[in-house]
């Protein structure tokens, strides 16, 4: 095992600043929603819009940079807030959802709308509200691409039709002061998306025929469409967004087939493919950074630090300064003013903890907005390294590591830990504050990380050795991590616990039942237990030839999903072999791992006479949104381990 990047002189850091004593904030201040959730700077850079999380609640407020003062909060309690965005200096766009389900249509959904707020009267108007035929049981509701021709209108996408025909994805145009969303555009029941230049200019739509597995992007030639690239493709190809002289699309694609690594390309109007646009890095393009229209202006690549390029002159110079004065940080650029003279970034560093900040170029400075966590301290955060070490067959493998603030690695003195594997799987851990982690490093453990196989971030031939390997080599490699830190003597043999969500919680179920010896108890949040369970929901709900069914397919068993093959890699069907005792948490409104993916696991290892316990959280979803429930989670997580694997 060994340590890399930035952090490889840590150990050195840690003999000169660890303490003997240091903060242990209370269990809330890592249980609460973070202060402020989401934020994002107006058009004239003068004020920040945000999502404040208070014991009552959720608010929407806004900072004025230029007074220092906060605006009278909206309550927005009885809804999940999901992001905000200024759609004018006055005009605030909300983003919410909330768990329904709809008579004459199975099983529950995450609605979605949007609603645009006066910050001044502090007038609330839910956008597409009234809207005729407007599909019911819909999800995606409230998704803007764009801004309109008209000043107080903007561009949104939804499903119009009856209840018993097939609808069609449109394009509406919705002022900002009516519930009502007219018809701009009409979409097919294939449409996937839709793209807009300046002033609501339609200029291409992107469809999929799931039948016949056929992609194509059709570009508005005049008053008709054209279709301008067309492939067949099990799982299609998605369109990224608008070129910044409006001349064509981008895309993404592996251009390095044995690395797997991604480029930015061009699908010009004529259908000719060009690029890449920028020069290839040696990492994974993870996303781009857009304006109001969908327009590229830079990409964030992907790594335990993330890094960017723009194609911004202005937003290139402003984050490179923000990196040189912060060099420890990790650094989100999060949005800007109309002029790029100034941005808002989301901070993550030992030395500030997590927080929003202001720059300005005309000055070069930096400025405190907000504190996504003022209960916890910089004093009270756990050190992270990364490291890499040797999976079975030889492939390496990222972690990030976090130890209590006063480890002193020169004491040798094992730590008990808990290995918390992401969910996904196509995901990745980075140096970001994690709550779970940063609570029980907090508390005495050290936590693993692991970026398993099958992670993004790490190049498409990285994720792409994951296929196929739920329950095998993905799970050998989490193994090999804790195996790696026993070795290292940084990690007690006799003291791991695995934990982790949604396919986290599956792999810490896989862990509890097939190297049940590692492992001194297991902690399973939204877990699935039961894969042919899994696949049939999937089918139920989307049709068996449906492409969320095939990738399932192709991402658990490489395609071959014979039921057999799918009991092999259940953990429900394997109880008998867990000794550990397991804690199961599952909210009771997740529309992703449905909450009888945990019965099913409870009534597996109660038939062995295993201790197990369940927790549901009442109206909780799969993203543990709501702040009582979140806190339920992480008291069980602290009881149960006091209980079974205390760090003294």
């Amino acid at each position: 095992m060994r340590l890399i990047g930035l952090c490889g002189a840590v150990f050195v850091f840690w003999a000169a600043q660890a303490q003997a004593e240091y903060p242990q904030p209370p269990i809330e201040a890592y249980g609460a929603l973070e202060q402020i959730s989401d934020a994002e700077i107006s058009p004239d850079g003068t004020k920040v819009a945000a999502i404040a999380n208070v014991p009552a609640g959720a608010r929407m407020i806004v900072f004025d940079l230029e007074t220092g003062g906060i605006s009278d909060p909206i309550g927005i309690e009885n809804l999940k807030a999901r992001g905000v965005g200024f759609f004018d200096n006055q005009h605030v766009i909300l983003r919410a959802s909330e768990t329904k389900s709809t008579f004459g249509f199975r099983g529950e959904y995450e609605y979605s709308g949007a609603f645009a707020i006066d910050t001044k009267t502090n007038e609330i108007q839910t956008l597409l509200k009234n809207t005729r035929e407007l599909f019911p049981a819909q999800s995606g509701l409230g998704y803007i691409i764009g801004r309109g021709e008209n000043d107080g209108e903007v561009l949104m996408p939804a499903w119009i039709g009856e209840r018993r025909t097939e609808p069609s994805y449109d394009l509406l145009k919705v002022k900002r002061k009516s519930p009502v969303g007219r018809n701009y555009a009409k979409g097919t029941g294939d449409t996937r998306d839709w793209f807009v230049g300046e002033s609501g200019k339609l200029l291409a739509r992107e469809r999929y025929n799931n039948k016949h597995n056929m992609f194509r992007v059709q570009y508005r030639d005049g008053n008709k469409w054209t279709t301008i690239f067309e492939r067949e493709q099990e799982i299609p190809m998605s369109i990224i967004g608008v070129m910044p002289d409006e001349s064509g699309l981008v895309f993404s694609r592996i251009l390095d087939d044995q690395e797997g690594l991604n480029g930015l390309m061009k699908l010009g109007w004529d259908g000719e493919v060009t690029g890449p646009l920028i020069p290839v890095k040696d990492a994974m393009i993870e996303a781009t950074l857009q304006d109001n229209n969908r327009k590229i202006v830079g990409v964030q690549y992907a790594g335990v630090e993330p890094d960017y390029v723009f194609l911004d002159e202005r937003l290139q110079a402003s984050f490179d300064s923000v990196s040189t004065q912060l060099p420890d940080a990790t650094i989100y650029l999060d949005s800007w003013s109309d002029d790029r003279s100034v941005m808002l970034y989301h901070v993550f560093a030992p030395s500030l903890g997590d927080v929003w900040l202001i720059h300005r170029s005309v000055d070069d400075s930096l400025a405190l907005v907000a504190n996504r966590r003022p209960k916890i301290p910089p004093a009270a955060i756990g050190y992270m390294m990364s490291i890499e070490y040797k999976a079975q067959d030889g492939l390496a493998i990222q972690a990030i590591l976090t130890v209590p603030p006063n480890y002193d690695p020169n004491s040798k003195v094992p730590l008990p830990t808990i290995a918390l594997p992401h969910g996904g799987p196509a995901a990745y851990d980075r140096f970001d504050f994690d709550y779970m982690a940063q609570f029980f490093a907090n508390r005495g453990y050290a936590v693993l990380q692991p970026n398993f196989r099958g992670s993004e971030g790490f190049g498409q031939a990285f994720e792409d050795a994951g296929r196929g390997e739920w329950g095998g080599k993905m799970q050998d490699d989490i193994t090999d991590g804790v195996k790696a830190l026993i070795t290292a003597k940084i990690t007690d043999p006799d003291r791991v616990c695995i934990a982790g969500a949604s396919y986290g919680g599956y792999a810490a179920l896989a862990g509890a039942v097939f190297t049940p010896d590692l492992y001194k108890c297991a902690i399973a949040v939204a877990p699935v237990s039961d894969l042919n369970q899994m696949l049939r929901d999937e089918r139920r709900d989307h049709g068996n030839n449906h492409l969320v069914v095939s990738y399932w397919k192709d991402a658990i068993a490489d395609g071959d999903a014979r039921r057999r093959k799918l009991q092999s890699i259940s953990p429900a069907n394997y109880a008998a072999n867990a000794t550990a005792p397991i804690l199961l948490i599952h909210g009771d409104d997740d529309t992703v791992v449905p909450y009888e993916q945990s019965t099913r696991m409870k009534r597996a290892l109660e038939r062995e006479g295993k201790s197990v316990e369940l927790i549901k959280l009442e109206g909780e979803d799969h993203w543990l949104s709501v702040a009582e429930t979140r806190m339920q989670m992480l008291q069980a997580m602290d009881q149960f381990l006091a209980t079974h694997m205390p760090a003294q």
